[in-house]
């Protein structure tokens, strides 16, 4: 590790199972690394981390020529480990509690089978400070190029809404204390480019397997855990179709979550590529319609809202955080723009 010119860390999940949060802030201080954190790892280190990155991804990745994978699967959010997601050339460090994902999808040059923290912690001592301000330094400018390329999306007054313009909405009315939940595919996966958490285990999403609807039950156990934290759902219009009627068990135990609903009319995921592939004519039972959520969350005793127009968005979300009851934000957003994310994006 201490050889590599371009080294990067990608961490999963299992920093926060096994509360690795400062040990990984350690390691990545002293071996001068830049981080990337994946699904349940978000929020492991703040956004004002000078070793958090996040836009730069795809680029760091590509041309790492050590990539250490920390508690995190090399399934399709990372491209299976292998080219183009990954160098081919770079030399892998994996690791994991579980010695089957070692070597999975990908070869391991090095793996360690073991707690992660323990792991991290042992990392750190072992090895001496390090410098790598050019690598850093490259990685700082692609963030700030990549971030330059979402403005105009995240600003834009187009209608139908543009989904990084619902993010960036999202985004600006967050605290720091709010849990944020992502339960869907390619909204959810537009949402994470923008939002960021500053706490560990202030994000859920629905996992490796993609487990769609599992964003309002989820919200009510965090409501019900942390009752002082807003609790915010990024949901697909289709995923909250599976499990939107839990609105009724929020009402009744009075538990003020906020969903906020990227209505594509469409399962987003599905849609996008057969349309791609077979054109309008072969796009099978992947259309919805653009149902009023917002006024079946009403009709449950919430507070709800729907949005067509952007610059009606900010207003939206905060009276629906004020509102003191369980809360429907439905935004119409624009459905080829949300197809355009491919499912090898998703860095939930």
């Amino acid at each position: 590790m201490c050889a590599a010119e371009r080294p990067a860390l990608i961490a999963g999940s299992e920093i926060w199972w096994r509360d690795a949060s400062s040990a990984l802030a350690r390691l990545a201080e002293r071996a001068a690394l830049p981080v990337y954190l994946n699904a349940m790892a978000r929020g492991a280190l703040p956004p004002d981390h000078p070793n958090y990155f996040a836009a730069s991804r795809k680029h760091a990745l590509m041309n790492a020529d050590l990539i250490l994978v920390v508690g995190a699967p090399l399934d399709f959010r990372l491209g299976y480990g292998k080219a183009p997601a990954f160098n081919a050339n770079a030399k892998i460090v994996q690791i994991d509690v579980d010695a089957r994902e070692i070597g999975h999808n990908r070869g391991a040059e090095v793996g360690v089978v073991g707690d992660v923290r323990a792991v991290l912690e042992q990392l750190t001592d072992a090895i001496s400070p390090h410098a790598r301000d050019a690598w850093l330094r490259d990685l700082y400018a692609r963030e700030a190029q990549e971030r330059a390329k979402l403005d105009a999306r995240m600003n834009s007054d187009a209608t139908p809404i543009h989904p990084l313009r619902l993010a960036r909405a999202i985004r600006d009315v967050l605290d720091d204390d709010t849990i944020v939940i992502g339960d869907g595919g390619n909204i959810v996966s537009q949402a994470a480019k923008v939002i960021n958490v500053s706490k560990p285990g202030h994000w859920l999403d629905p996992g490796r397997f993609g487990c769609l609807g599992v964003g309002i039950p989820f919200a009510i156990a965090a409501k019900l855990t942390h009752p002082k934290s807003n609790v915010v759902v990024v949901n697909g219009d289709g995923a909250f179709g599976l499990n939107g009627f839990e609105f009724d068990t929020a009402v009744r135990f009075n538990l003020p979550i906020v969903a906020v609903i990227g209505n594509d009319a469409a399962w987003g995921q599905i849609r996008g590529p057969q349309l791609n592939f077979y054109g309008a004519e072969r796009a099978v039972a992947s259309a919805l319609a653009l149902a009023r959520y917002d006024e079946v969350v009403r009709a449950l005793g919430g507070y709800g809202e729907y949005v067509a127009e952007p610059r009606a968005l900010r207003g939206a979300l905060e009276r629906a955080l004020a509102s003191g009851k369980p809360a429907c934000v439905n935004v119409r957003i624009d459905a080829a723009a949300n197809a355009a994310v491919s499912a090898n994006s998703m860095v939930v």
